[in-house]
């Protein structure tokens, strides 16, 4: 049910040196000796492997070489369309004669959180494995009032948050994990259940999503998407209505919040499909849906 991948990069080296650095073990990593070979004045990074740190092999030297920043990979490959359970476990849809999802042993769709929309085969970035989007969504504003005057709508202004200026940059942002950790942690959103502008579920998306699923205790694994990743989702839209459909859930379309700002009084919007509207800029105290969004970092 789940898919298996392997990189491998393969250097045979014997030089006649002797050293008492010996290889470590591994099945995978930037370089593999054999038969007692030896690797000599080298540099070996920015290497991906299933397991190994940079250098493997059952026997052999390391001669002067400098080894960092490798990175290994779980044998495990999520892709687009893959079902995330409520206990950690993702599997891939399997349907029976009549088109209905077939469930795991033990599992039916009151056990499903999300689905995954992309995954990271290639390697493209070090932002985790795959990206999941929640199942249901809800509509609520970007944010409170935050401090006000008084008068009119006066919403805070993140200070750490970039205020993108165009959709075209905000569409290259891939970190809604960070923009929402700012978003909720905003001192003057003060969290007090007495004053207007106290971040609630109701009343801020990035607040909705921080807390969706999150269990007493634990760190949050959901955020407020970011533009690019909403884009990212759009790729895989029709694969992702796809499964929502035989879930039962409502299908992803018109205008979702992001976690990005344009202003003090405006943030980011993606609509799908993009080809109706593109990102728009709009009033931060405006109802637009959102979709929280989940990663896994390893599998």
């Amino acid at each position: 049910m789940r898919k298996v991948f392997k990189i491998l990069f393969i250097i045979l080296v014997s030089l006649s040196y002797n050293v008492m650095i010996i290889a470590q073990t591994a099945e995978g990593g930037g370089v593999y000796i054999k038969n007692n070979g030896k690797l000599v004045n080298s540099i070996v990074t920015e290497n991906y492997a299933v397991t190994g740190f940079g250098i493997a092999g059952s026997s052999g030297d390391v001669i002067n070489c400098t080894v960092n920043s490798n990175y290994y990979l779980k044998t495990a490959v999520i892709y687009p369309g893959d079902i995330y359970l409520d206990d950690g476990v993702v599997f891939t849809p399997k349907y029976d004669n009549n088109g209905e999802l077939i469930f795991p042993d033990g599992y039916d769709a009151s056990n499903v959180i999300g689905i995954c929309f992309w995954s990271n085969t290639n390697n493209d970035f070090i932002t985790g494995r795959s990206w999941f989007v929640a199942i249901s969504e809800v509509s609520v504003p970007w944010c409170p009032n935050g401090l006000t005057n008084g008068s009119g709508y006066n919403p805070i202004d993140i200070p750490d948050l970039y205020n993108f200026p165009n959709a075209e940059s905000a569409l290259m942002d891939y970190d809604g994990k960070s923009n929402t950790q700012l978003i909720v942690d905003e001192p003057g959103f003060v969290q007090n259940p007495t004053q207007s502008y106290a971040l609630t579920v109701d009343n801020c998306a990035a607040k909705y999503c921080y807390e969706y699923k999150k269990q007493a205790g634990e760190e949050a694994k959901w955020f407020l998407p970011s533009v690019g990743q909403l884009r990212r989702l759009e790729n895989e839209l029709t694969l992702v209505n796809l499964v929502l459909t035989k879930l039962g859930k409502t299908n992803i379309s018109g205008e979702h919040w992001s976690s990005n700002e344009y202003s003090r009084q405006q943030a980011w919007t993606y609509n799908f499909p993009h080809t109706a509207k593109q990102p728009a800029n709009v009033s931060k105290s405006a109802s637009y849906k959102v979709r929280p969004i989940s990663i896994i970092y390893q599998n």
